[in-house]
């Protein structure tokens, strides 16, 4: 089963915020992994643990900063996330919720992919080659590489009977064989996406449920959404997923059909996980962790780009401020700003600056205004200032 944790990086205290369409920033400011996506880790690290496969943690944004940031979840928790995936790209700047919905549920149908078709790759060798040593070479190369679960191949000593050995051994025959990759195929597209209620910078809770609703039309297909989960857990032969949340005062038990997406409440509390199931967990594993970060582009995704950024945003957000510092706020067409880096100046025995291009120039004397005005230092933020913030 894959496990795809969905995660992101928010302000850390201060924000950057331009009036128009209300962009962050976020290669300029300090970066945390969102409060609230801790649960979601929780909720991944349990299902790998309820029923075994591969956690993996999926964002996006700048990559420089993500990636950092990200590190210490292959370690988080009990067994951590085996895989991270980062979607970075300048195209993807100033995405809104509908613009970042669509730009995860393209990860996660590509994630779904690169999981199914190493057996397919597989299968393909098995009908060309049969008993063939070449089965074992092409098993073993896609095992190394993090694709294969135990139950296709597996180097474990405690996992003896992977479908690639038993065909070797002559215990099963090619039709078997292949019959038996098909359901495994099958097992990767019952995935679980899991994510946060919602992010500290945005406070909507929208994008887990179009996330679903995104990957819903790509695969065509519904995939099923619970927000708000406190508590969940999936039958052993993962197809069905049942989840149980507050609505005010309505507590609501819902059973969806795998594959499936949650959000997870900030009141969820993980299930202890029985001994008895942990061989079949074992087996539905890979074979371990990857831990160099994979950066995924918009042409990596095959993203339609009139779908994504500033161009694919409906919401216009309005006016915000630095949290932290006194309130700040630019206006295309109107504020006053530095045009260029301004070194430390001395107007009237007071001395001012330095500052950097893009800058605010109010709070400063009229006069001092009115020289760097007239020396070419100050003009008005437009839209190219604005571009250039945004895609620096």
């Amino acid at each position: 089963m894959l496990i795809i944790v969905l995660l992101k990086g928010v302000p850390a205290r201060t924000t950057q915020v331009m009036q128009v369409g209300g962009v962050l920033n976020r290669e300029a400011m300090e970066l945390v992994l969102n409060p609230h996506d801790a649960k979601a880790v929780e909720a991944a690290d349990f299902l790998k643990r309820r029923i075994g496969g591969k956690t993996v943690a999926l964002t996006m944004g700048p990559d420089m900063k993500l990636i950092p940031l990200m590190k210490p979840l292959y370690n988080a928790e009990v067994l951590g996330v085996d895989e991270e995936y980062v979607l970075s790209d300048r195209k993807m700047a100033g995405s809104d919720t509908l613009a970042t919905s669509y730009a995860v549920a393209l990860g996660v149908k590509k994630l779904v992919e690169r999981h199914r078709a190493p057996i397919d790759q597989l299968a393909e060798v098995i009908r060309k080659s049969g008993y063939s040593e070449s089965v074992r070479a092409k098993a073993a190369e896609l095992y190394a590489a993090n694709l294969l679960p135990n139950r296709v191949y597996s180097e474990l000593p405690s996992v003896k009977e992977s479908i690639v050995q038993r065909f070797m051994d002559g215990k099963i025959t090619a039709d078997t064989a292949l019959a038996e990759l098909a359901s495994e195929k099958e097992r990767v597209s019952k995935f679980v996406v899991v994510a946060g209620i919602k992010t500290t910078d945005g406070e909507t809770g929208s994008v887990g449920p179009q996330v679903a609703e995104g990957v819903s039309e790509l695969l065509g297909k519904v995939v099923p959404h619970a927000t708000y989960v406190e508590d969940f857990d999936v039958d052993p032969t993962a197809t069905t997923l049942t989840s149980q949340r507050m609505i005010g005062y309505l507590s609501q038990k819902l059973e969806m059909q795998l594959p499936a997406l949650m959000t997870i409440s900030t009141e969820y509390r993980p299930r202890e996980t029985l001994a008895a199931g942990q061989h079949e967990a074992r087996a539905n594993n890979y074979r371990g962790k990857s831990t160099q970060a994979t950066k995924w582009t918009a042409d990596d995704l095959g993203a339609d780009l009139k779908r994504l950024g500033l161009a694919g945003s409906p919401t216009i957000v309005g006016t915000g401020i630095d949290v932290g510092k006194p309130p700040v706020q630019k206006t295309v067409g109107e504020s006053p700003v530095f045009v260029g880096p301004v070194a430390q100046f001395e107007f009237e025995s007071k001395k001012y600056g330095p500052f950097n291009r893009g800058d605010l120039a109010t709070g400063l004397p009229e006069g001092a205004i009115a020289k760097l005005r007239a020396d070419g230092a100050i003009g008005v933020f437009g839209f190219e200032m604005l571009a250039g913030e945004l895609f620096p």
